[in-house]
């Protein structure tokens, strides 16, 4: 008995272990032979590895010809497909990735089906945790994946087990909540599809997940030159030589982290572009092709796409195609936007349809373009792949619209009033700006209330983006209101005992100022149903990407940085808001800031820009500890993050135990083995 018993345990574990393949074309209702729509409970594993690109399995380099043909690196003859290596931008360097993938498989599920993901992880070195951006985790804060916060994170050769409900809908992603991870490779594709298959539905969908690319060796490596203010480059790219390091500087003169990003990826495919040496010591890796079949032609298509980077917003268009953009963060919007690009911050997400094939030949490949705000428009930050409606896989010969004064491009998401320079004092270019004041979400997806003028707040908080200056005795960093985030030192997850957490580590509640910020752990408190209302500005000389873990967030009201209408570029911060040296910011009164509300948007990732400000709203139903954060990777690590303790008093009564231990499956495999043969004996 206790053999069959050994046996079929062994055989559960090793079975349990198949690698779910990355996909590109996607049918949900046909084509998911890991999880279908019926089942109750979806079950994966991602298993995260250390490994290098233009590598064969270890074993020797590849590189690429001039045609984008992969090879051996001694034999021309011995060629691999895509599939078979993982590219990056074609510079040889160490990764982390799940499952072999850059990035890693799509996981793609039902709404309300319950998930099961073990993520093993199989680095050497590095502890993990893993968060699965814009599930909103409700009465799971346990499978949140917040290192120290909700879990202990995974020591290497363990695994942990992530249990939650599929609530919403839409597009979301998972990635590495550890350092500088995300960076490296560790990230990934979440879908939920509707239960049900509607008749109004497209044919297919792709997953197409954006990224900045670095050149750094290891999280760590770069998480102590961030802190130290120092970037490294690599041997190609010394800070001693002048011209090769470029700096960001966005169309409107505000910068984004001071990281070093050498190329842009699109679904973990680009181009090393070396610009001081012409083409030579420049990548001729292949690009990633989005392929719809002749048969396919004219059908209705979903791309869904993923700023998985660290650093930078970045602008997505497709040469002769209007993107009709429908959603944004898994919420759709109340109707569709028609715009000829799109921008898209870190950690957000936009759902666009490709129906319109008016003036498209269907007969040839087309140009999908990738690039920053950047004001030089920095060749290195491009990246291109192939929507390729052709039998072969011929480069696109196609160009992108000219954008003129007469005929302006539409620019959805965009963070400023207007887009570059213009000819003419009224601030008319060769660009319409449409930002998120231009966006409104369903009515479906609306709390009501939440955008009443005269609901009664319960807890009110401002928030100022902030930069600590550095001294002899400590590095910078950024900050709320100079407070930058320490978690406290606990034998178990914060989530476990969170009052413990704050009596720990308390923030001093004195002023401060730039030049002497302090670190602590800073927690906003609220009682379960409490309505919650930020107000977020941003006096820094940075964008940032703000993120909410548990929740999504109603933005009521938002200001754009004074620009000047000639140039484009940033003048003075918005004036409806003032903050003092101790990052203690007001409203002015006189033009009813902060008490009229102009917009009708919801979202759980947001952009805000220099000299910006908004307000946010959500109400406190989902019990936990969650984080509020920049999600630029070396400011998060710097310490731009505030916890929300939701419902203390309800929190240990649906944290799950069960979720936070570790499993290391070999262990449990050798403890099969120990149980079968003292039992034989």
């Amino acid at each position: 008995m206790m053999g069959w018993l050994f046996l079929i345990l062994t055989s559960i574990l090793l079975l349990s272990q198949q690698y779910v393949q990355t996909l590109e074309i996607y049918k949900p209702y046909e084509d998911n032979n890991l999880c279908t729509s019926s089942m109750s409970v979806c079950s994966f594993e991602l298993h995260a590895t250390a490994t290098m690109t233009m590598f064969y399995k270890h074993f020797f380099r590849v590189v690429a010809n001039d045609d984008g043909i992969l090879h051996h690196y001694t034999n021309p003859n011995q060629t691999f497909s895509m599939t078979d290596i993982i590219t990056a931008d074609g510079y040889p360097k160490l990764v982390y990735v799940f499952n072999n993938s850059l990035p890693g498989p799509v996981l793609h599920v039902y709404q309300n089906q319950t998930v099961h993901v073990r993520i093993f992880n199989n680095m050497m070195t590095e502890t993990l945790s893993v968060h699965f951006h814009g599930i909103r985790q409700v009465n799971t804060p346990g499978s949140d994946g917040i290192g120290r916060l909700t879990q202990i994170s995974i020591l290497p050769g363990s695994s942990f087990l992530h249990e939650f409900v599929a609530v919403d809908q839409g597009t979301f992603w998972y990635h590495s909540h550890v350092h500088l991870q995300t960076a490296m490779g560790l990230m990934g594709g979440f879908v939920v599809h509707p239960k049900e298959k509607s008749n109004t539905m497209e044919y297919g969908e792709f997953v197409l997940l954006l990224s900045d690319w670095q050149h750094f060796y290891t999280s760590e490596q770069q998480y102590l030159l961030i802190e130290s203010g120092q970037f490294y480059p690599n041997d190609l790219e010394k800070l001693t030589e002048s011209g090769t390091i470029d700096y960001f500087e966005s169309i409107d003169g505000s910068r984004a982290a001071e990281a070093l990003v050498t190329s842009i990826l699109i679904n973990g495919r680009g181009q090393y572009i070396d610009t001081r040496n012409g083409t030579i010591g420049s990548s001729t890796t292949p690009f990633e092709y989005l392929e719809i079949s002749s048969e396919q032609n004219n059908r209705v298509y979903r791309l869904r796409l993923i700023n998985g980077g660290s650093v930078f917003s970045l602008k997505f268009s497709i040469d002769k195609h209007l993107l009709k953009v429908i959603s944004s963060d898994g919420i759709p919007f109340a109707q569709p936007m028609i715009v000829d690009q799109l921008i898209i911050g870190v950690g957000e997400r936009y759902d666009i349809i490709i129906d319109n094939f008016t003036g498209i030949d269907t007969t040839i490949n087309y140009w999908v373009r990738v690039d920053t705000m950047d004001n030089n428009n920095n060749s290195r930050w491009r990246s291109y792949a192939i929507l390729q409606y052709a039998e072969t896989k011929t480069k696109p010969t196609t160009v992108p619209r000219t954008c003129s004064v007469s005929q302006p491009c539409r620019i959805l998401n965009c963070p400023f009033s207007q887009y570059g320079p213009s000819n003419s004092d009224d601030g008319i270019n060769a660009f319409i700006c449409l930002t998120p004041l231009n966006i409104s979400t369903h009515d479906d997806h609306l709390d009501q209330e939440l955008l009443s003028e005269t609901i009664q707040i319960n807890v009110k908080h401002t928030l100022s983006l902030t930069m600590v200056k550095g001294n002899d005795n400590r590095t910078g960093f950024e900050s709320f209101n100079y407070i930058g985030m320490k978690y406290p030192s606990l034998t178990e997850p914060i989530l476990f005992n969170p009052r413990r957490a704050r009596e720990l580590l308390p923030c001093s509640g004195r002023p401060l100022t730039e030049n002497d910020g302090e670190k602590c752990y800073r927690a906003i408190v609220a009682q379960y149903n409490d309505v919650i209302e930020l107000l977020i500005v941003n006096h820094d000389d940075d964008q940032h990407p703000l993120h909410l873990h548990g929740f999504y967030f109603h933005i009521v009201e938002q200001g754009l940085a004074v620009l000047d209408k000639t140039t484009g570029k940033f003048v003075t911060n918005n004036l409806n808001t003032a903050c003092d040296e101790h990052a203690v910011c007001t409203c002015q009164s006189g033009n009813k800031t902060c008490a009229t509300n102009n917009m009708r948007l919801v979202k759980d990732t947001v952009q805000l820009p220099k000299g910006g400000y908004m307000r946010i709203r959500f109400r406190a139903q989902n019990p936990g500890v969650w984080l509020f954060h920049c999600h630029t990777e070396p400011h998060l690590d710097r310490g731009m993050a505030v916890v929300l303790h939701i419902a203390e008093d309800r929190i240990s009564s649906i944290h799950s135990c069960g979720s936070y231990i570790q499993f290391n499956y070999r262990s449990i495999i050798l403890f099969s083995f120990l149980l079968y043969f003292l039992f034989q004996k």
